[in-house]
């Protein structure tokens, strides 16, 4: 989720919060109030009735209470008990709104030439409601409208404020370390941002150094290292003809030219792996998996031949890759080879593709590799002193820099290399 839609989501949230919350209490405090002017005006309206009162004979009476205002009862009280007002609120049925209805009623003791008579008074409480529900209803409405204005406000003041960090990850997406362009960002006029760019700035800048350091290193070690073993492995050739040479001293010159040739492929993984590491292949271009399996398949056919492997495959699918054609080639290189290599006499290899999916299958004598392990560098999973233990680390590599994923598994006597495109 993005910072911007996170913070907005937060105040979304305390706003709908808020809202729940205040809704009801100013629906009831309304009510309260309105409920308490109710009672005040049932209130004056039994003083009035009670000064009209004192004002009817005995004989007037039935005929003044004939002429009473509607809502209005009196009724003789035989035991006055309680003489203090009481309000409370009913429900009934009003017959002319054809609807159930709230009523606010006041009851009360008043005297008529001294004798006790129970004043109730009923007024209707539905005007009251429908003003209640109004009135919440617009500032509902209001409140509303008023966080909408604050989320878009905040929302727009919010994008242009942070529009000078999205241009900086836009630039530091874009940027290269191998091309020769440096870092450049606009004024934002913004104090943090600045401090930002100018870290930024700083920081490529001395890990450009680094780098164009790291790859002179490189190219320098390539051309130093590899002329002394030419040099020897020239010697060494050169000794192995001279005479008289007994067999002892064939025997170690040999071993020395099998140490030479390990030490020349080491140096050269090394570099390679170095290379991969720098981002030094730049060269991109859409490539045929096919194509390059193919092109591997022949190279490693002989090879397979030797002990009597059965190299195989099935393209159910094509996958048209968009990648460095030599790391791609050395990548798949190193599963067919390290497939062949950590394989049984007779055995065989089967090159599956099908979706987005590349998977190396071959058979081994049934015992599974270390799956934590068999991607660390210099990691052997076998006894053969020719082997590095660079090749699947290699390969590793190379799909964590186009960001593929592999997957390891072993069933029914087989190792199972999953490329995930």
């Amino acid at each position: 989720m993005k910072l911007l839609n996170k913070s907005i989501g937060l105040y979304v949230l305390y706003a709908a919060v808020l809202l729940l919350i205040a809704i009801p209490v100013l629906y009831a405090a309304i009510q309260h109030r309105i409920v308490n002017e109710m009672d005040e005006s049932l209130a004056e309206e039994k003083a009035i009735i009670s000064s009209k009162l004192e004002k009817v004979s005995e004989a007037d009476f039935l005929s003044w209470m004939q002429n009473i205002q509607p809502g209005v009862t009196i009724s003789p009280l035989e035991n006055e008990s309680n003489v203090k007002d009481r309000f409370y609120t009913i429900t009934s049925y009003d017959q002319i709104s054809d609807e159930t209805s709230p009523y606010r009623i006041m009851e009360s003791v008043v005297r008529l030439h001294g004798k006790p008579y129970q004043l109730q008074i009923k007024s209707s409480l539905l005007d009251t409601v429908d003003l209640i529900e109004s009135i919440v209803q617009i500032v509902a409405l209001l409140i509303l409208c008023i966080m909408a204005g604050l989320v878009l406000i905040n929302r727009l003041l919010a994008k242009k404020l942070w529009k000078p960090f999205y241009k900086t990850i836009h630039k530091l997406n874009e940027f290269k370390m191998e091309n020769n362009e440096g870092l450049h960002f606009e004024e934002t006029g913004i104090v943090e941002f600045t401090d930002l760019n100018n870290a930024i700035t700083a920081l490529t800048s001395r890990n450009k150094e680094v780098y164009l350091s790291q790859k002179e290193f490189t190219e320098n070690a390539a051309h130093e290292m590899q002329t002394p073993l030419a040099v020897f492995q020239g010697k060494l050739d050169l000794l192995m003809q001279t005479n008289p040479l007994n067999m002892e001293q064939s025997e170690l010159i040999s071993d020395l030219s099998d140490v030479n040739q390990r030490m020349k492929r080491l140096n050269k993984t090394l570099l390679l792996l170095t290379k991969i590491e720098n981002n030094q292949f730049t060269e991109i271009a859409p490539v045929s998996l096919r194509q390059v399996l193919e092109k591997l398949i022949a190279q490693y056919s002989f090879k397979a031949a030797e002990k009597g492997i059965s190299l195989q495959h099935d393209y159910r699918d094509d996958i048209l890759l968009n990648g460095n054609n030599m790391l791609l080639e050395i990548m798949l290189g190193n599963f067919i080879s390290n497939a062949i290599k950590h394989n049984i006499e007779n055995g065989l290899v089967m090159i599956y593709v099908a979706g987005q999916q590349l998977t190396f299958i071959n058979s081994s004598a049934g015992i599974p590799l270390t799956g934590e392990k068999i991607f660390d560098r210099f990691n052997k999973q076998t006894a053969d002193s020719s082997s590095l233990g660079l090749g699947l680390h290699i390969a590793k590599k190379i799909a964590d820099n186009y960001q593929y994923s592999i997957h390891y598994n072993f069933k029914d006597n087989s190792h199972f290399f999953t490329i995930d495109f």
